[in-house]
């Protein structure tokens, strides 16, 4: 911010009043008075868009927080009706999420002796990955010791939509694409509530970059939806061999009570490598807002990552912990993984994952914290208090791709 640099009117009740001086004074107040009307007028403008920005997350998180409680009031409905049929289902599981994994042995020691590889545990997006070696973005560049993040103007991005009624205010789209979570791109429609329709759409066409790297190969698409849970990530493409395609793995098999294609929530899609210039993302918004008298719908993101990754090739192993009581039988284990859909095998073929894309064995814990792996014999009969299921994940012998843990499933009898 620029400091007044104007002094004093300098009067005197004695002597000549220099007109120099006055007129330079003068002058400084005028351009001091217009800077700080400019830097008012951008505070004002800054603080009008973080408040649009405060205001729609927050109408998206009221209604999603509106879904979840319906969803709890329907559960309680339906353990009431458990409650009243017996016998029970002999059948009962439990579920450790990507969260709730661990890449650490409980015991110090057994966490020294064992050097193999780690999985990654990935919180912001719920899954668990293989070992990540390195990333490369397609969208901008980051100074490895600066860490300044650069977007090259080759980047292009357009920003279409299907309906033509409606008043369109956006910002800048490329702050999407700056590697800056502070930052979103929000694009506002707004409609008399008589004229409003069913929703809104808009869809991203990205040119990335043909410079940054020494190929077009990409693997890794994130998406961070502004308002987060509040609109619907409906498709995303690249152009490849003269063709519009969905990625591979698109549809996600994510474990939840609220559904993540119609509320999308931060996202990230693991896919088979393949050389592309062009993408295409499409961005639905179904609920509007109310404001100033207008049926406003907003929609946006707060980051946008296309990426190549390059993982561990032999892969890592990761933990998940379960909490027992009683007397019980191990049934099965489950593995559910968020991009299933991206892997060569037939969905029809799960069977086929075992010892391709993963291996597992059950572990159980002594009272010292150290993991003993259990003999199938012990799956019955079984007492422990806790137990643990190791899973050792693999790239996908056929095509590469990354598989994305999201849940470990125990299922038991008793």
């Amino acid at each position: 911010m620029r400091m007044p640099t104007s002094k004093g009117g300098g009067a005197q009740f004695r002597g000549p009043t220099s007109s120099h001086d006055y007129n330079t004074n003068e002058d400084d107040k005028y351009l001091e008075m217009v800077e700080l009307y400019r830097q008012s007028n951008e505070n004002l403008a800054q603080l009008t868009e973080v408040h649009q920005i405060v205001l729609a997350e927050h109408a998206a998180q009221q209604q999603y927080i509106s879904l979840l409680e319906s969803k709890m009031a329907s559960m309680e409905e339906q353990l009431t009706g458990i409650e009243a049929v017996t016998p029970y289902e002999p059948i009962f599981s439990k579920s450790t999420f990507a969260l709730n994994m661990k890449a650490k042995y409980p015991a110090a020691a057994q966490e020294l002796a064992d050097t193999a590889l780690r999985c990654d545990v990935d919180p912001a997006y719920r899954l668990v990955t293989l070992p990540i070696i390195h990333q490369i973005p397609k969208t901008h560049l980051v100074n490895d010791k600066s860490g300044e993040i650069i977007v090259p103007s080759e980047l292009k991005v357009k920003v279409g939509r299907t309906n033509t009624g409606g008043t369109v205010s956006d910002n800048d789209v490329i702050n999407a694409f700056n590697g800056d979570n502070e930052s979103f791109w929000q694009r506002k429609v707004s409609y008399d509530f008589s004229a409003a329709p069913d929703q809104e759409d808009a869809v991203l066409e990205i040119e990335l970059p043909s410079h940054l790297v020494n190929n077009l190969n990409i693997n890794t698409i994130t998406i961070h939806p502004h308002p987060e849970r509040g609109i619907q990530i409906q498709n995303i493409e690249m152009h490849y061999a003269n063709a519009w395609q969905q990625i591979k793995g698109f549809t996600q098999d994510e474990i939840s009570s609220i559904d993540t294609y119609e509320f999308a929530p931060r996202k990230k899609w693991y896919f088979p490598s393949v050389p592309v210039q062009k993408i295409r993302i499409t961005l639905v918004q179904k609920n509007p807002i109310d404001l100033n008298g207008k049926k406003v719908f907003v929609l946006g993101a707060q980051e946008i990552s296309v990426l190549l990754t390059m993982f561990e090739p032999g892969g890592g192993f990761i933990l998940s912990p379960f909490s027992m009581d009683g007397i019980y039988n191990i049934e099965s284990i489950d593995h559910v993984f968020l991009n299933r859909s991206a892997f060569s095998y037939d969905t029809k073929l799960d069977h086929l994952l075992d010892g391709a894309i993963y291996e597992y064995e059950v572990l159980k814990e002594e009272m010292d914290g150290t993991l003993v792996p259990l003999q199938s014999y012990e799956w019955t009969g079984q007492y422990a208090r806790t137990l643990w299921v190791k899973t050792k994940l693999y790239p996908d012998p056929n095509n590469g791709v990354n598989p994305c843990l999201h849940a470990v499933r125990l299922n038991y009898s008793r």
